[in-house]
């Protein structure tokens, strides 16, 4: 009886760590080619970069994540936050670039 609650429990924070906050398959291409999707993820607005500097007001917009990239061009891992009902589109369209 353990063994089935310890089952439901980690297939519920696996629902809510990978599966409710981004698409896992686009995270997996991204780590492939990080300084491409960086770059993507720049020009568009459906994503908010946490750069450490500047106060990020998560009340403003529903924003999911932080999503992190490791981005090797400028030598750090980079934290993004998606707009919701935008960033989703967005990996569909940055995913099928890749």
């Amino acid at each position: 009886m353990s063994i089935i609650i310890w089952i439901i429990i980690l297939a519920v924070i696996f629902y809510f760590i990978y599966i409710k906050h981004g698409n896992l398959s686009f995270w997996r291409k991204a780590a492939k080619n990080p300084n491409f999707v960086y770059e993507q993820l720049l020009k568009d607005d459906a994503w908010i970069i946490d750069d450490g500097v500047s106060i990020l007001d998560k009340g403003k917009d529903e924003l999911d994540g932080p999503f992190l990239l490791h981005v090797p061009s400028i030598g750090k891992t980079v934290k993004f936050y998606g707009k919701v009902g935008k960033y989703e589109d967005s990996q569909k369209r940055i995913g099928n670039e890749l």
